[in-house]
């Protein structure tokens, strides 16, 4: 008997795998107890990048994967044709705008089939009533899956007539587990400073603008401190964005390329910094925790509620208050260290990656039964 799947569609075409892909294939090992398993299916962007490295890692080891073309006849046709070919019994999406969307859509039609949309961030509510009336009827269909409590009362306040789920994001601990001993060498940094990480590939939203500003009043006030920021795209972008704020790009910023073994980054720095104006629920928060480097965040809905061992919160967008945040967490990270144990325990209790995964399950159990 063919074995039942879950198809997977994705706008996703990271340079390395990370925690999404590490949840997905720990969700198809916990549905493999009900004798099913997950289909990949990746937008046509993957082929062109950095993705086809680890893509082709998982089509090596057998799992079945897919690519969408953009043209949204041949993308209908080959939903259809896999719906068919692979036996699927339920479509998930994730990171897929309205126009990405509607392939599936048109794919599944009368179909019976369930639809769950995952909502990574935050429901942006249409200002335009047309456009918001034409999302609630295109996706009326689909139970939605929030990735916090925060990113619930968004959807619940924008598609109020969805069937609706909120779970939290889990976090593969043991890939962290694993990692490098860097040195302030390989990236130029004086032996002095101390070092703080933050990731900028959404310069804005990640709020690298209030880290650069917060960081250079600090060494103004005689702090020897310095900034990694870790990009996958975008380079020239940041550093533009940089020398527009503060005039020049400082010896003190050193922009590097993100690296798949991120727990290197996060075990080498003092601080991970994640002052966003804007949050799902971040993997980021979550793995830096676990690992030996404090964590310093901005008060938005989706981190204020995150239970963070050691963890700062500062006012969103406040450089003053950021800067205060700073400046107690190095002050406290000492504690951190001398309770490494108890830390990680709390984040493998709060946050581990099977939790999430049997929690899939059970909305899958409940409405696949």
């Amino acid at each position: 008997m063919q074995k039942k799947r879950v198809l997977h569609v994705m706008n996703y075409a990271a340079s390395y795998r990370g925690n999404f892909i590490d949840s997905l294939e720990a969700l198809d090992k916990k549905i493999a107890e009900d004798g099913m398993g997950n289909v990949y299916m990746f937008c046509a962007a993957a082929r062109e990048n950095g993705s086809m490295q680890w893509i082709s890692e998982m089509q090596q080891r057998g799992l079945r994967v897919f690519f969408l073309t953009e043209d949204r006849k041949a993308d209908t046709k080959l939903i259809k044709k896999v719906m068919k070919d692979e036996n699927v019994v339920a479509i998930h999406t994730h990171f897929i705008s309205m126009q990405q969307f509607l392939p599936v859509y048109f794919a599944v039609g009368r179909n019976p089939i369930p639809v769950f949309m995952h909502m990574h961030n935050h429901s942006t509510e249409a200002k335009n009533p047309i456009k918001r009336i034409l999302r609630r009827y295109i996706y009326r269909r689909c139970r939605m899956i929030s990735c916090s409590e925060s990113v619930y009362r968004s959807i619940e306040r924008d598609y109020p007539n969805n069937i609706k789920y909120s779970v939290d994001n889990g976090v593969n601990f043991e890939r962290l587990d694993d990692f490098s001993q860097l040195t302030h060498k390989e990236f130029s940094i004086p032996d002095e400073d101390t070092v703080f990480l933050i990731f900028g590939f959404d310069f804005y939203r990640k709020g690298v603008d209030l880290a650069v500003r917060a960081v250079e009043q600090l060494r103004k006030e005689g702090k020897k401190y310095s900034l990694l920021i870790s990009l996958s795209t975008n380079f020239e972008m940041v550093e533009k964005n940089i020398r527009d704020i503060i005039g020049e790009l400082p010896d003190w910023v050193h922009i590097i390329k993100a690296r798949n073994d991120v727990a290197s980054l996060y075990n080498f720095a003092e601080l991970f910094l994640s002052p966003s104006r804007e949050e799902g629920l971040p993997y980021s928060v979550v793995e830096a925790s676990y690992c030996r480097c404090s964590v310093v965040m901005s008060d938005i809905s989706a981190q204020v509620n995150l239970k963070i061992p050691y963890g700062r919160w500062c006012v969103a967008e406040s450089v003053e208050d950021l800067s205060k945040a700073i400046e107690a967490s190095v002050a406290e990270h000492g504690l951190k260290l001398k309770n490494m144990d108890s830390v990680r325990n709390q984040m493998k209790k709060n946050y581990s990656l099977d939790n999430w995964a049997e929690k899939i399950q059970t909305i899958y159990r409940e409405v696949m039964k």
